[in-house]
């Protein structure tokens, strides 16, 4: 592994992929990409001159955490590794995972009531200790409200504070990613479905226009057919009228996508967004399961 003498491994990384060559000389020119949620943290590195993604690490965690669980994994993480902890990334764009997020149209968004949409959506007023952001998704008009909790707002705005930074809720990454596949595969009609343990995203296309996307708790794999089933139901579309696109933590073997064949003829495991490059070793990763963060570098490229 390159340049292990900076790192001290108090975290196994359940995946780690990279170039060797890679080394301090080449962080002004690259953008660093970090997903974070109760259960895993994942980041890439992308060289900006070729949009080429020359570095994967990916931390799992077996169980649920609470944000202050993560956020000392997250300290681990990037004081162990002193390389990848310089403030001279060119970028830095976070992708935080989570259940507080909202969309609302450009047309009626008013900065000063950002909280105000995400407490709507969450039924309930944004705890005290989470920071409320939003950013813009030129593509579909709209303003992505969400949250992160305070304690890893400040932390990454502080290690990282010579980069450019940006705060992404994965959702943002996800729509971009269906919405350029959609155009890709020339469909009228598109679901973009992304796994992850007890969720999963719905993102639901037309015409390469956003209809729907939201996030969706399930225990049993007849349950998540059932909640896109009556979804598609209630925008009258038809399942065999619907290409469907599986990402994140999904298999061809496994049951949720043995279940939604049996009403999706047109269903297949999606792969990494074509927009990117990958050198030779992140060539060999599943695409589809880093999804959401190699699109959270499309996001504003």
């Amino acid at each position: 592994m390159a340049n292990s003498e900076n790192q001290v491994i108090e975290i196994i990384p359940t995946l780690l992929v990279g170039d060797n060559s890679f080394d301090a000389s080449s962080i002004p020119l690259c953008t660093l990409c970090i997903e974070v949620d109760e259960r895993r943290i994942r980041f890439c590195i992308v060289r900006d001159e070729n949009m080429e993604c020359i570095w994967l690490e990916d931390y799992s965690f077996e169980t649920v955490l609470n944000p202050n669980e993560i956020f000392e994994r997250l300290k681990k993480v990037f004081t162990g590794h002193l390389l990848w902890s310089s403030h001279s990334w060119k970028n830095v764009r976070i992708s935080i995972n989570s259940h507080a997020f909202s969309l609302i149209p450009n047309l009626i968004f008013e900065e000063d009531s950002a909280a105000d949409y995400l407490a709507f959506a969450l039924g309930n007023p944004v705890p005290k200790d989470e920071k409320v952001l939003y950013h813009d998704l030129p593509l579909v008009h709209a303003q992505n409200v969400f949250s992160v909790p305070q304690i890893w707002y400040d932390w990454m705005i502080n290690h990282f504070g010579n980069s450019q930074i940006t705060f992404y809720h994965l959702t943002s990454p996800l729509i971009i990613g269906a919405l350029v596949s959609h155009l890709e595969h020339q469909q009228i009609r598109m679901v973009s479905i992304y796994f992850e343990k007890d969720y999963f995203t719905l993102v639901i296309t037309e015409s390469q226009q956003l209809i729907l996307c939201n996030r969706f708790r399930f225990s049993k794999t007849q349950e998540l057919a059932y909640i896109i089933l009556f979804t598609l139901s209630q925008l009258n579309f038809l399942p065999e009228e619907m290409k469907v696109i599986c990402y994140g933590e999904i298999a061809p073997s496994a049951d949720a996508y043995t279940e939604l064949s049996r009403f999706f003829p047109n269903l297949q495991i999606g792969n990494g967004p074509t927009t990117l490059r990958y050198n030779r070793q992140c060539a060999d990763v599943p695409g589809h399961r880093y999804f959401g963060l190699f699109n959270t570098y499309l996001v504003s490229s």
